[in-house]
């Protein structure tokens, strides 16, 4: 059965996000995100600016003419770049903006019904009148948040799986027509679309558009990971030295028993809290290269120090763009991930892990109680100093 693109009036709960439309349907929902909200986010110019840094990942795609009149450049841009582009039939994109734009970061409180631990980032389009990169599909979930301007989005009615692009283009464009819903966005409205949902956005008015991307890894890359983790451990990375083979495994032969016994092997590293630990590291690592590393502050504060400031009546607070995961172990407790390392926490700091979570502060009058514990003291110092929360007066 097809799917219809679905106009909410409100973003959906949480159990009717998972139920209904994660990886099953598109949908949009009007005047989703307010008007002030909207305001805080990275205007056109600063995305400009951006793009002309170093650090940011950034391309412009020029759309005039055919397809094969296309051409898609890579930043750092320079100010003549955009003096030369004209006003129509161009769009610019850059990556990761959540990691340089503070503001632009607070979109992310919107989609807490979603698997933070999977969000990619925040990708920012400009596009001017006629902007686009064509009808393509995307193998990760996304929420299209409509800024400023106005654009036209058409949206297949179901995935495909089997895509064939356009050849000889620098860009992945679908080498056939959508067929699906149209809808017309302004701003504040949200387009969601799963994996695999073909989509083209066609600016109608100079328009801002904030792509939040959640991805999942391939397999191949859990494997990987997991054993290059293993691989860097000597005591636990041991050789398989054949125990147990008989005359079944002579010569060439690689006998039932080998393979349960290795099978064995493999699901006891799967199975323990190794691979546990592991899993929140892998998900919070940056995809970005450039800002994989959370660097110890230059600051750091001893148990003293930290103490003053919380006496002085400041509060802690996650910034949106810090990326957590957490996994409650079955023998008790939790392991809470941060930039590809790790953290044992306990039942008594779970409720500060969950306020700062939301993106809430935290302080001595809403837990008194929580910062006399020492483990739970620890936890949040060496978080602070590791560069995952951040005081304010």
């Amino acid at each position: 059965m097809l799917n219809t693109l679905k106009i909410l009036d409100h973003m959906p709960r949480a159990a009717e996000f998972y139920e209904h439309y994660w990886n099953k349907c598109p949908f949009v929902v009007r005047a989703a995100i307010s008007d002030h909200d909207m305001a805080g986010y990275i205007s056109a110019d600063e995305l400009a600016g951006l793009s002309m840094e170093e650090e940011p990942r950034s391309r412009m795609v020029k759309t005039a003419g055919k397809f094969d009149d296309w051409s898609c450049g890579f930043g750092p841009f320079e100010e003549d770049d955009f003096n030369k582009a004209g006003d129509a039939d161009w769009c610019l994109l850059v990556q990761n903006v959540e990691q340089f734009h503070p503001d632009t970061a607070s979109l992310l409180q919107h989609f807490n019904f979603a698997p933070r631990w999977l969000m990619d980032d925040v990708m920012v389009s400009y596009s001017t009148i006629g902007g686009s990169v064509g009808p393509h599909i995307d193998s990760y979930h996304v929420f299209l948040v409509q800024g400023e301007g106005k654009r036209l989005w058409k949206v297949s009615n179901a995935p495909i799986i089997d895509e064939v692009y356009i050849k000889g283009l620098e860009l992945k464009v679908l080498d056939c027509q959508i067929e699906g819903d149209e809808v017309e966005v302004t701003s504040g409205d949200v387009l969601y679309l799963p994996p695999n949902f073909a989509h083209e956005g066609t600016t109608l008015d100079p328009a801002l558009t904030f792509s939040v991307g959640f991805l999942g890894p391939k397999m191949s890359e859990l494997f990987s990971g997991f054993a290059q983790y293993i691989g860097e451990k000597e005591d636990l990375d041991t050789r398989y030295v054949g125990a147990g083979l008989g005359l079944d495994s002579s010569g060439f032969e690689i006998s039932n028993g080998a393979v349960d016994h290795l099978k064995t092997r493999l699901e006891d590293y799967l199975g323990s809290k190794l691979f546990t630990q592991w899993l929140v590291e892998f998900f919070t690592e940056s995809s970005h290269e450039d800002l994989s590393d959370y660097s110890p502050r230059e600051d750091v504060l001893n148990a003293e120090e930290f103490d003053i400031l919380l006496h002085q009546g400041a509060s802690l607070i996650k910034p949106e763009y810090v990326k957590f995961a957490i996994i409650t172990l079955k023998n008790g407790g939790f392991c809470l991930g941060f930039d590809n390392q790790s953290f044992a926490v306990n039942e008594a700091a779970f409720p500060v892990l969950q306020t700062l979570m939301k993106e809430q502060p935290v302080d001595l009058a809403t837990y008194p109680y929580v910062f006399n514990q020492i483990e739970t003291r620890k936890l949040v110092i060496e978080l602070y100093n590791h560069g995952a929360l951040e005081f304010i007066s």
